[in-house]
C-alpha cells in the first residue's frame, strides 16, 4: 500500500513540473481610447493568457468587438476575454478598473507584444513590456 501511495505522490509531482508555466511580470503603453494596466502574461503552449485591468472614464460605457496580436505578419484573434465580452458595451464603475484575463493565440516569450483592440471607437494598441519570469 505505501509504495501504490509512494508511487502515485512521484507520479503526481512529475505532472506538476511537467505543466510547469512561464509567467511574467509586464507593463503595458496604450494607444488609443482604452487604456491596458497589465499585470502579468502566461505564456503556455495552448495560449498566452494576459492578465490586467482596463482603465476608463467612471460612468461611461465602451465596447470590445476584438483583440488581436500580429504574429509573422499574419493577425491572430484572441479566442476570449474574462471581465468583459466581445461586442457588448460595459459600463465603468465608480473606480474606472474592470480586471480582465484575455486569452491570445500561443506566442514564444518575447520582451514586446503588440496588442490590439478595436471597437466602435477606433483600434487601440497596447505595447506590452514583458518582465523577468516569477516561476517555471
Amino acid at each position: 500500500m505505501k509504495r501504490v501511495v509512494i508511487s502515485a505522490m512521484m507520479v503526481a509531482a512529475v505532472v506538476l513540473m511537467a505543466a510547469g508555466r512561464n509567467v511574467r511580470r509586464c507593463s503595458a503603453s496604450s494607444t488609443g481610447n482604452l487604456t491596458l494596466l497589465a499585470d502579468s502574461i502566461d505564456f503556455r503552449s495552448d495560449l498566452a493568457r494576459l492578465y490586467g485591468q482596463l482603465q476608463g472614464r467612471p460612468h461611461t460605457s465602451d465596447r470590445i468587438d476584438r483583440i488581436y496580436v500580429s504574429v509573422n505578419g499574419v493577425e491572430k484573434d484572441a479566442s476570449d476575454i474574462d471581465g468583459v465580452d466581445f461586442k457588448r458595451w460595459f459600463q465603468w464603475e465608480d473606480d474606472g478598473l474592470i480586471p480582465v484575463e484575455i486569452d491570445l493565440p500561443p506566442m514564444k516569450p518575447g520582451s514586446v507584444v503588440r496588442v490590439y483592440a478595436a471597437g466602435p471607437r477606433g483600434v487601440t494598441t497596447w505595447v506590452v513590456k514583458v518582465g523577468k519570469s516569477t516561476r517555471k
